[in-house]
């Protein structure tokens, strides 16, 4: 198999993400193996092709650096990956052995042109293109690298070859590189933005993606819109999802006295159990109430259910409160949840927005049993449902993004359980498809050694691709397998196979 890793940049979140804290732990606790990134940081752009998000890194009073430990040594790497740079400045493809610099690719300070150096990026150039790039401007770069004392490389731009040489790019004992790292090198007195998408690194080996593509590829992600097969159980859902983590590091504090809200609609039927915020202070008397309401003509209505009494707030733990009454949920029918407090403690935000409701209310004298007259257009609060009840409907618990782990998932430990799911079109109709990758935010709950095939069914042949049997670790991980060709016809993937075609997990072992 000759894929060795690919990365749209799209499932560590939405666009606008800019904690950059969370997105720093959700990419290394996933595809990435380490971030280092003292005073820099990272967030979530539009992307660089046409769907999707990039990833853009902020080297400001440091250099960021984002690496990705391979887990095998490799002699030889072709890749490509599509950038661009707020200012022209040192932006490096770094390759490794073991933390060790093997050689590097590098966009050069002021002239834009792009070398080949021996060791660090910062080390003796082997070769410079004639061809440069301007800052604010998006290319894709490819390259084709042996590691060795007197190796072949090549880079291409947007397609066409601008540096072919030999040289040394083998600067530890060992012809091999095992990592490779994405650095956005500081200028000083300068806040450098350097913005990537569409990655893929391929080895030579197998009969498919073998060689440079040189088409302006593009890694287009989606996530399951329905079932096709259900044998895993609910584990857990959400009632609002979406702002289930801090996307922002924005907090706001709703006030002492006040009954605040969010409106929701499920997606399935299902049973609110408890509702959840994440506070921004600390306080050890602040007491809260969690509420549910009903949905009046789109403004909040009847009092569902109020909540048991918590006291007490610690900044960054999230405080769920339970209903007395768990209510049931109508799929399509929008309701109201929030809480009642009588301390004025800030709140984490999900995100920029609005979409927040509140209304002066004496805590002591409970929740109303008719909502008051909101005030919209207050902050997003980070504040969201916890539901149980939902079943046959495993695709909604997985279509997060970012993935939430133990806050809403499937589960099986039977071995032969399948759950596929169906996904939406692809946005055009591309020339060529190269590979499908399928990939889930998996771990084992504690004890056993279970194993897991990601599989494709296209027409009746299902598939479990390049990599089988995998053994999940005790925290959440990316796992995946490639499908480079179409499990029904054995040749590469037509837009309409793709598209009519399920994927999803199986248990193996």
């Amino acid at each position: 198999m000759a894929e060795l890793f690919i990365d749209g940049f799209d499932k560590y979140g939405p666009v606008g993400l800019t904690n950059n804290t969370l997105l720093q732990s959700l990419l290394t606790a996933t595809e990435w193996t380490s971030v280092s990134a003292s005073n820099a940081t990272c967030s979530l752009v539009a992307g660089l092709s046409a769907t999707g998000a990039a990833l853009a890194l902020g080297a400001g009073s440091a250099t960021f650096t984002l690496t990705k430990s391979l887990g095998a040594n490799y002699t030889r790497l072709i890749g490509g990956i599509r950038f661009s740079s707020t200012l022209v400045n040192p932006v490096a493809i770094q390759f490794l052995d073991g933390a060790s610099n093997q050689c590097a690719i590098v966009v050069n300070t002021t002239t834009g042109t792009i070398s080949v150096t021996n060791g660090a990026y910062t080390g003796t150039v082997l070769g410079t293109s004639a061809a440069s790039v301007s800052a604010g401007t998006a290319h894709y770069l490819e390259w084709d690298i042996t590691f060795g004392n007197s190796a072949s490389y090549q880079l291409w731009l947007d397609g066409t070859s601008i540096l072919t040489g030999t040289g040394d790019t083998q600067a530890t004992a060992n012809a091999r590189a095992t990592g490779f790292a994405l650095i956005a090198g500081r200028v000083v007195g300068a806040s450098v933005v350097f913005t990537v998408d569409d990655l893929y690194l391929f080895d030579t080996t197998g009969s498919t993606n073998n060689a440079v593509l040189l088409t302006n590829p593009r890694v287009e992600t989606t996530v399951p819109t329905g079932d096709s097969a259900t044998a895993f159980l609910f584990g857990a859902g959400l009632l609002g999802a979406a702002a289930a983590y801090q996307g922002v590091t924005t907090t706001n504090a709703p006030g002492a006295n006040q009954l605040f809200l969010r409106k929701y609609t499920p997606s399935a039927n299902c049973t609110l159990n408890s509702v959840a915020i994440v506070p921004g202070g600390t306080s050890g008397t602040a007491k809260f109430k969690a509420v549910a309401y009903a949905d009046s003509a789109g403004a909040p209505g009847s009092l569902l259910s109020s909540g048991t009494e918590v006291v007490g707030c610690t900044s960054g733990s999230t405080l769920t409160g339970a209903l007395v009454t768990p209510q049931a949920l109508t799929a399509g029918t929008p309701c109201w949840i929030g809480f009642i407090t009588d301390t004025s403690v800030v709140l984490q935000q999900a995100d920029i927005g609005t979409a927040g409701y509140k209304a002066a209310n004496t805590y002591t004298s409970g929740a109303p049993g008719l909502a008051p007259a909101m005030t919209g257009g207050q902050p997003s609060w980070l504040l969201y449902g916890n539901v149980s009840g939902i079943t046959a409907q495993n695709w909604l618990e997985l279509a997060n993004n970012p993935a939430l782990g133990d806050l809403s998932y499937v589960y099986s430990d039977t071995v032969n359980d399948e759950d596929l799911f169906t996904f939406g079109a692809l946005s055009v109709n591309p020339d060529a498809i190269y590979t499908v990758a399928v990939k889930g935010n998996i771990r084992r709950e504690a004890g056993g050694s279970p194993t897991l095939d990601f599989r494709t069914k296209s027409s009746g042949t299902t598939s479990s691709g390049g990599t089988t049997g995998i053994g999940p670790g005790a925290t959440y991980e990316w796992r995946g397998s490639f499908f480079p060709v179409d499990p029904n016809t054995g040749v590469a993937w037509t837009a309409s196979g793709l598209n009519a075609a399920t994927c999803g997990m199986k248990i193996a072992s």
